[in-house]
């Protein structure tokens, strides 16, 4: 690798690193104004020492956006080739979407639009995973005949059986209060430390420009 190779990938790392850091120092100095009543300069008010960050978070928002229009394009610009392929199931794709788009336009705050057609897909969707849980813990038991087994099983049928609005399932439903209160509330919070560590070691390797983008 010649000089400027390596010029070429240690640029990218060190801007990287710079906006990280910058991005990171103005979070905090923002946030935390007794941070900084070590500064030469007392009248620094946290407003202006968090002006980086929230002008580079607000880049990083208009870029997510212009992503989304750019993917949104690219949908429309595959299903009109393929409908002038005569794939005629992408018309109804893009008959959903001009039709949204208009009532959306026309009818601002409307929710009627949602409440006819998400809706009914979200309880259809809830519908199926209900099912595919019946049939994960069928499949469970057949696999494994044991107190594991049995004990999943049970959970299931209590947190889903307890969501009907049946009066004979009342004594159920302080079980169910109590499986989202302590072992789903645990679990969750684990899955989110986990997400905040990852999320905190790619952050630590795009810094560092470890990062494989990063790399000749």
């Amino acid at each position: 690798m010649n000089r400027r190779q390596r010029l070429g990938v240690a640029l990218p790392a060190f801007i990287a690193f710079a906006v990280g850091l910058l991005t990171l120092f103005s979070l905090l100095m923002g946030g935390s104004p007794e941070l900084y009543g070590f500064m030469e300069q007392p009248a620094v008010t946290a407003e202006l020492v968090a002006l980086p960050a929230a002008a580079l978070v607000r880049l990083a928002a208009l870029t997510i956006a212009f992503t989304v229009l750019i993917g949104l394009a690219n949908l429309l610009y595959v299903h009109l080739g393929r409908l002038a392929r005569r794939q005629f199931y992408s018309l109804i794709l893009l008959l959903s979407f001009a039709g949204t788009m208009g009532w959306y336009m026309v009818n601002r705050g409307d929710t009627a639009l949602l409440e006819a057609v998400q809706v009914p897909i979200e309880s259809s969707l809830a519908a199926l995973l209900f099912l595919s849980l019946m049939h994960g813990g069928a499949t469970v038991l057949k696999r494994r005949r044991d107190g594991w087994g049995f004990l999943f099983a049970a959970v299931m049928l209590v947190a889903l059986l307890t969501t009907l609005p049946l009066a004979e399932l009342a004594p159920l439903r302080p079980w169910r209060e109590w499986l989202m209160t302590v072992p789903v509330s645990a679990g969750a919070r684990a899955m989110l430390i986990g997400i905040a560590l990852a999320t905190v070691a790619a952050g630590l390797r795009a810094l560092l420009g470890q990062d494989r983008s990063y790399r000749g």
